[in-house]
């Protein structure tokens, strides 16, 4: 996996249309696949799957889906990444950088993702790195998962429920109930029940990590998924200038 990271990261950024000045839409890279994983665009009328691989890149309104046990990571923006884990679908919704000048992620004023899962489990990392806002858009039915720079996060969507595991950081949840929104720390999860989202109830409070067996196994997922991307930014980090062509 990290060899393949190691490849996908060095892909430069690639844009995809430009808004207001220094404002763009940019392309995700896809640096991981392993199993049956496959992507279809969402501008095509008659959408025709497609087998992603690390040569894939992802627009705003594509689709991708992995088949159970399989499983997928991607480079949304620079500084923000996912893992997909098998019996997942997500479709992408944004992927927007604000940046000056033509260097990469220190350039760069803002960094917004935004996507979509209708089923599954999604690993994100947003390391501490980079300057100016950072923030990964996580919608679901129930609601949607806010997670901003330092953030290590899981998601998982099921027919019952979803659930939040703040694993480092700090990330907000907003109710599709309009409810406000709730603020899980660092080593505490929620459960929002389908059952309960238009109820009077009193609003439920995170719980310790600890207290739930499959929290603590969807923790240790991401935590191992945010130590290959942290390996992958160190290579990349210490990697050699390429030598240039005049020499």
């Amino acid at each position: 996996m990290l060899r393949a990271l190691a490849a996908g990261i060095c892909l430069p950024l690639i844009f995809s249309g430009c808004g207001k000045p220094g404002d763009r839409a940019v392309l995700a890279n896809v640096i991981f696949v392993r199993g049956n994983v496959v992507f279809d665009n969402g501008k095509e009328r008659a959408r025709h799957s497609q087998s992603a691989t690390t040569a894939t890149k992802l627009a705003a309104g594509d689709r991708l889906e992995t088949l159970p046990d399989a499983a997928a990571a991607l480079s949304l923006i620079p500084g923000i990444f996912i893992q997909i884990g098998g019996g997942t679908e997500i479709v992408i919704e944004e992927l927007r950088v604000w940046k000056r000048g033509d260097a990469m992620v220190d350039a760069m004023r803002s960094r917004v993702a935004a996507l979509r899962i209708n089923r599954g489990v999604i690993r994100a990392s947003l390391p501490n790195v980079g300057s100016g806002q950072c923030e990964l858009n996580v919608q679901t039915d129930l609601g949607t998962l806010v997670a901003q720079r330092g953030a290590l996060v899981s998601v998982r969507l099921t027919n019952e429920r979803v659930r939040v595991a703040c694993v480092d950081g700090e990330v907000h949840w907003r109710s599709a109930a309009g409810r406000g929104a709730d603020e899980i720390s660092e080593g505490y999860f929620q459960d929002y029940a389908r059952n309960a989202v238009s109820s009077d109830n009193l609003k439920p409070e995170p719980s310790p990590v600890s207290d739930n067996a499959g929290a603590q196994n969807d923790v240790a997922a991401a935590l191992e998924v945010a130590a290959s991307f942290e390996e992958f930014i160190l290579r990349v980090r210490n990697a050699p200038a390429p030598k240039s062509s005049h020499q």
